[in-house]
């Protein structure tokens, strides 16, 4: 876990960066495991689960993203919308059917404006959130793509618990896989978009772990947290 807390210290330390943005959510404080999954919840629609918190991400430029498919997604505790590519992205409208107050974390330039009902989190490039609920804790990092571009590329989640984490990085543009490893040397696995739906990059010590994404399916992919 050095590396990554050797860089928000960084961040922390650098002048003008701004402090993570906190959030605390109410829960029945299950019991505490180390067992998660990434699993398929719909076309463009990923839901991460941990213990008893629910993160749904969404692809910005699918088919599924306006305003009466949102009031059919499943039940999340957070709502991450991945970057915006050049697709059927229409700004962040589509969310004002989604419950009062619900969480939202965007790219800071991915719209503009309040939009009623859910809490928008604008988040630029290195910047953070971090999400207590009960005993899980989530921190998301705002990535920025390949050296020489300034737009966020996707997040980082680290998800988990005081004792082991894991770490997925939430990308909304197919990067190559292997600038992405190098990248990202602490990430266990990428979620990339695909042109036949979500694809899974197992990532290891900053090199892919495998030949090719392979395609989520709504069985999921579970995941193990570790001790770091």
């Amino acid at each position: 876990m050095r590396w990554i807390w050797m860089m928000w210290l960084a961040l922390l330390c650098t002048p003008g960066a701004a402090q993570p943005q906190m959030i605390t959510l109410p829960g029945k404080g299950g019991a505490v495991t180390s067992q998660g999954r990434v699993q398929l919840a719909g076309k463009g629609l990923v839901l991460i689960r941990f213990q008893d918190l629910r993160i749904l991400a969404v692809e910005a430029d699918a088919g599924v993203y306006d305003r009466d498919a949102a009031q059919a997604w499943p039940t999340a505790d957070l709502l991450l919308v991945l970057p915006p590519g050049a697709g059927r992205y229409q700004g962040l409208a589509p969310l004002g059917g989604l419950p009062e107050g619900m969480p939202v974390i965007v790219a800071e330039m991915a719209g503009h404006g309040a939009v009623a009902g859910p809490r928008l989190y604008p988040l630029r490039p290195w910047s953070t959130l971090e999400l207590r609920k009960q005993r899980t804790l989530l921190r998301v990092t705002a990535m920025p793509g390949a050296p020489g571009t300034a737009a966020v590329a996707g997040y980082l989640l680290e998800v988990g618990n005081r004792r082991a984490s894991y770490r997925l990085y939430a990308g909304g543009a197919e990067d190559e896989a292997a600038l992405l490893a190098q990248r990202l040397p602490g990430a266990d696995v990428a979620l990339l978009p695909g042109s036949a739906g979500p694809q899974l990059l197992a990532l290891n010590r900053g090199a892919p772990a495998g030949s090719a994404p392979a395609a989520l399916t709504t069985a999921g992919y579970a995941f193990t947290a570790r001790k770091r």
